[in-house]
């Protein structure tokens, strides 16, 4: 079993053990604290959606949310692909950023996908993730 910490409405914090097959909600592990959780706030999801939802038409394509997310995070640090996916896998805040409503440990997508999505989102796709920012960047301290 794994540990998580589950955090409650009255600000406690109760350690608990799960089975790994549980549908664990994300609300209930998320650390709202957590610059990725305030950053989640800020994005105007709707503008993106209206912008490059196109690209998610197709049946096969995975849900916009998780693969702009994914972009999001990778570049807040300029981190290589297979770092994201290694925390995105631990991180119950990073899921719950792309999109997702419950604790996933197995990664949706195959691993060469976020590449493969970054030059299919392109240039003209990060220059519209950046308008959904706004004035973010210089409003948020990450580190």
């Amino acid at each position: 079993m794994k540990q998580y910490t589950l955090q409650t409405h009255i600000k406690s914090k109760v350690s608990c053990s799960v089975a790994l097959d549980a549908a664990i909600p994300l609300e209930k592990l998320i650390h709202r604290d957590h610059k990725v959780f305030r950053l989640e706030k800020l994005i105007n999801w709707k503008y993106l959606d209206s912008e490059l939802g196109y690209l998610f038409k197709d049946e096969r394509a995975p849900p916009s949310r998780l693969i702009l997310g994914l972009l999001y995070l990778q570049s807040i640090d300029d981190l290589p692909y297979s770092d994201v996916i290694d925390i995105w896998k631990k991180s119950p805040e990073w899921q719950h950023f792309c999109g997702q409503k419950f604790l996933n440990e197995k990664f949706p997508l195959h691993d060469a996908s976020l590449s493969i999505w970054s030059r299919v989102v392109g240039a003209q796709g990060r220059e519209s993730m950046t308008r959904a920012l706004g004035k973010v960047q210089q409003d948020v301290t990450w580190h």
